[in-house]
């Protein structure tokens, strides 16, 4: 069931308890908003067992920009209060599912693993759109960060690869250095 958040102490609870739950900042100002947050309901209201708040960033102004968020509709995914990755516009109700599913590999006990999958990224690099390329045709969901905007990212990448080039792809905390597909279908479970 969609919930509402109204204020960051509701968030910082939720953020503290829930393992994973997804969260879409939307307007009452927007049109876009208000369709984005009707299919996120509708999502909703067939997931029971998912976790799904909205919060609008209209009244609520203290928390979408602490991730970055400039636009709405936005939805972000948190795993482990920690934010997995950010989809902007207006989805539909398959979109949501296959963010739960598509990356999931369900293990022996029949639960679900999630996959936090980063993709650092930059303009000019045609291994980088090899890589976004092929996670997309696998329906992997994924965030992007183009570390020339970011060069805190680029020097956290060196300190954790020992490697500047791009792409790097981090899966659940490991790095994986170009664009290896074998690697990349071994830590995703992509058969290839």
């Amino acid at each position: 069931m969609l919930s509402f958040i109204k204020d960051r102490s509701e968030f910082e609870d939720i953020r503290k308890t829930e393992d994973f739950f997804m969260l879409m900042f939307y307007s009452n100002k927007s049109q876009k908003s208000l369709e984005a947050l009707d299919n996120l309901k509708k999502f909703s209201d067939k997931n029971k067992d998912v976790k799904v708040y909205a919060l609008n960033a209209s009244d609520v102004r203290d928390i979408h920009t602490e991730f970055g968020i400039t636009a709405v509709p936005a939805l972000i995914t948190f795993s482990g209060g920690k934010v997995q990755q950010v989809v902007y516009g207006i989805q539909t109700e398959d979109y949501y599912d296959r963010l739960l599913t598509t990356s999931s590999v369900k293990p022996s006990d029949g639960s679900k693993k999630y996959h936090r999958v980063v993709v650092y990224t930059s303009p000019s690099c045609p291994w980088c759109s090899a890589t976004k390329s092929y996670l997309r045709q696998n329906n992997i969901p994924f965030r992007e960060v183009d570390v020339t905007k970011n060069p805190g990212a680029a020097e956290e990448l060196v300190r954790r690869s020992g490697q500047r080039g791009v792409p790097q792809t981090d899966i659940d905390g490991t790095i994986v250095v170009g664009f290896d597909k074998s690697r990349l279908n071994a830590l995703l479970g992509i058969q290839g």
